[in-house]
């Protein structure tokens, strides 16, 4: 059910606008360089056909053009160059690359279209998943035009999906220039990247960037799907859920349906049937995904309406409690009733007793009910106390939070 969060682009193609008109023209009246009336006829029905956006007969006619025998270098060259475009048309992008790669080293093409030629090559290559070759063209564009932001963000794009993130990150580094709104895109790139490539610096770095210059909701969403699809930390799910609440990027039905059987199973069932109401009273459900919301709120609700009468004796347990672990379990029961205050004074307790099972959890869980009082530079603390790399990382997303 967990969205897997996947760094897109979308590319424009550069230089096909009035392309056709250019396929059309009439031929160069060189005299060497001149097209025979055995491939003039068809290609001339193929042009026609592409005018009309008739891509299946223009396919039908370019083959007639090709079985004449015998033909000449320039006579290839115009036909390709309406096949190419046609395969363009019709989504066949390996084909329309691999054609116009074999057009620019035709030796017919004009010195002065090669470049941007090479530039759609690099982009044709890489809608096409083929990102070695989507690389390589840029590389090549970019010895002519090496400030294109374009074909560098390709590149880097191109590295990224090859799961070379090393090279990723050089090369998006390349476009981050000091005083320039950076595009999200390429935030998203660099931060992903060094993620996988477990540098919390680099991490870092890229988040407070992200957060900077994009801090919508939509934002956090992306960034906190990816997150909660890596984790297999039961603790780190349950943080990462609570921020994207707070932050206001939980809107999706199972978004609620996940969060809610997460805290039912950690312990927090009057938090658990929380989250089902508001995701109920949203109107988020409908069919087949309504009858398990409901299943799932009326199951917390029952072990909430048990945690509830329990609340009455949790001052009395929390002033008994001797070891860190009973002290932490009144801190759950507070925590998922919403008495932040109470809760955070019970993990402050837990983590001055001994015998305390999960340290990092009780800071984390201190530190999110001191975020929800508004006492930011004391959750600020709690955050840096926890110590575990990758539930540091979800520490790190709160502190974003309260910058």
């Amino acid at each position: 059910m967990k969205a897997t969060w996947v760094l897109t682009a979308a590319l424009a193609f550069t230089g096909t606008a009035g392309l056709t008109a250019g396929l059309l023209a009439p031929a160069v009246a060189e005299a060497q360089q001149k097209i025979g009336p055995k491939v003039g006829v068809p290609l001339k029905a193929a042009q026609e056909a592409v005018q009309k956006k008739n891509w299946n007969s223009a396919l039908g006619k370019i083959k007639e053009a090709q079985a004449v025998q015998p033909r000449t270098a320039f006579e290839d060259y115009k036909i390709n160059e309406l096949l190419w475009y046609v395969y363009l048309q019709q989504g066949r992008n390996a084909d329309a690359a691999r054609l116009l790669e074999q057009q620019i080293a035709s030796g017919q093409m004009p010195a002065g279209e090669r470049v941007q030629r090479t530039k759609t090559v690099a982009q044709l290559y890489f809608r096409a998943g083929n990102y070695p070759k989507a690389a390589q063209a840029a590389n090549q564009f970019l010895k002519s035009a090496p400030n294109d932001q374009e074909m560098q963000l390709l590149v880097a794009q191109s590295h990224f999906q090859q799961k070379d993130y090393k090279s990723a990150v050089a090369a998006a580094n390349r476009l981050i220039k000091p005083g320039q709104k950076p595009s999200e895109d390429l935030l998203q790139l660099l931060l992903r990247s060094n993620y996988e490539l477990k540098d919390a610096a680099g991490t870092s770095a890229a988040l407070e960037q992200l957060l900077t210059y994009y801090p919508s909701p939509d934002t956090w969403d992306r960034l906190l799907d990816g997150y909660i699809e890596q984790t297999n930390h039961d603790h780190e799910l349950l943080a990462l859920y609570r921020l994207s609440e707070d932050v206001g990027s939980l809107t999706k039905s199972r978004q609620y349906l996940d969060m809610a059987q997460a805290l039912f199973v950690g312990g927090f069932a009057i938090e658990a049937e929380r989250i089902m109401d508001k995701g109920l009273a949203a109107g988020l459900f409908s069919g087949e995904e309504m009858t398990r919301a409901t299943r799932t709120r009326d199951t917390a609700k029952r072990k909430a309406d048990e945690d509830r009468k329990a609340l009455a004796g949790a001052g009395p347990a929390l002033a008994a409690a001797k070891t860190g672990d009973a002290a932490y379990k009144v801190g759950k029961l507070y925590f998922s009733a919403g008495k932040y205050a109470e809760a955070a004074d019970a993990m402050r307790k837990a983590l001055t007793l001994p015998g305390l099972g999960d340290v990092d959890d009780a800071n984390m869980e201190l530190g999110i009910a001191l975020v929800r009082l508004g006492k930011k530079a004391e959750a600020a603390k709690a955050f840096d106390a926890v110590k575990d790399p990758e539930f540091a990382e979800v520490a790190r997303l709160w502190k974003l939070r309260i910058r």
